[in-house]
Order: structure tokens, then sequence, then C-alpha cells
């Protein structure tokens, strides 16, 4: 189930205990978190656990940095792959797959 990050947690979980939710129970899938974050459900046609946290400015600007800069480096590896790739093929000489030989087999 999710996590939720908001200004105001408090509100959430009272909103969700209003819709039929319990809060403020041990977490049932991911075991050792708050159980002050935690809200569950057992419905018929759902059940698990919502994570309710109190967001913060400093935390969230940290998670976009950190998840930009994984992006960064991701692209970075895949454009030094291709750069390889792209110098395999072309062989020591920069001609193709001829090797610098013009024509065929000669």
């Amino acid at each position: 189930m999710p996590d939720i990050w908001t200004h105001h947690p408090e509100i959430v979980r009272d909103l969700l205990r209003e819709a039929g939710f319990t809060c403020g129970v041990e977490p049932r899938i991911l075991k050792g978190r708050d159980p002050d974050w935690t809200c569950i459900v057992d419905g018929n046609r759902i059940a698990g656990d919502i994570y309710v946290h109190q967001a913060d400015t400093t935390l969230s600007a940290g998670m976009a940095a950190l998840v930009f800069g994984l992006l960064g480096v991701l692209l970075l590896v895949a454009l030094s792959e291709a750069w390889v790739i792209i110098r395999l093929r072309r062989g020591p000489s920069g001609h193709g797959e001829n090797h610098g030989r013009r024509g065929g087999d000669l």
C-alpha cells in the first residue's frame, strides 16, 4: 500500500478513520514502521496498510535531488554504453565493419 506525504497528517488520518480505516496500529505489510503512521483497512474488495507521514520540504527537496541525480547518472551510463557500441561496430579505422578495406573481400 502507498505512503502518503502531507503537511497535515492528523487531518488525513481522521478522514481515513471516517472512511473505515483503523489508525495507530502495528503495520502488517512493512514491519518496523511507526504505528503512529499506519492506518489499515480490511474490506470485502480491498485490504492493506497506508502509511501517513508528515511532509517536510527539506526532505522533499532532498529526495527530488537524489532522484534527479540518479537519473543523470543513468543517462550518462546509457550514453557511454551507446558510444562504446558505436565504436566497436566501426572498428579501429572508423570505416564500419570492413575495417578500412574498400569493397568486399580483397
